[in-house]
């Protein structure tokens, strides 16, 4: 992904678009540390970059911090991406915990 990129799905995030899946358009609440590599690997590519771009904030704000290090989200992305193909079963969430 490049920076045009990131910021344009950012802004998407921000205004609303974040993740949808089946199950959770039938819910109108869902805990989003249930959502599992693989969910996320059987997204199509907008929805799953939005998934991407929402755990990236959730991490921000854990974080404490409004700063955007584009370069390592972009690396800490082809991260997630690599540890869920390897192991889908894992939750999203510890995923991203991991490579922050």
């Amino acid at each position: 992904m490049n920076k045009r990129t990131i910021s344009t799905m950012i802004l998407f995030t921000l205004f609303g678009f974040g993740v949808s899946t089946t199950q959770v358009r039938a819910e109108k609440m869902f805990d989003v540390a249930t959502i599992t590599c693989k969910d996320l690997l059987l997204m199509e590519g907008d929805q799953r970059d939005s998934t991407l771009v929402f755990f990236h904030g959730v991490m921000l704000g854990r974080n404490n911090t409004t700063m955007l290090d584009t370069e390592k989200i972009t690396n800490q992305t082809d991260q997630v991406l690599e540890m869920c193909i390897a192991k889908p079963a894992s939750k999203l969430m510890s995923v991203f915990e991991e490579t922050r």
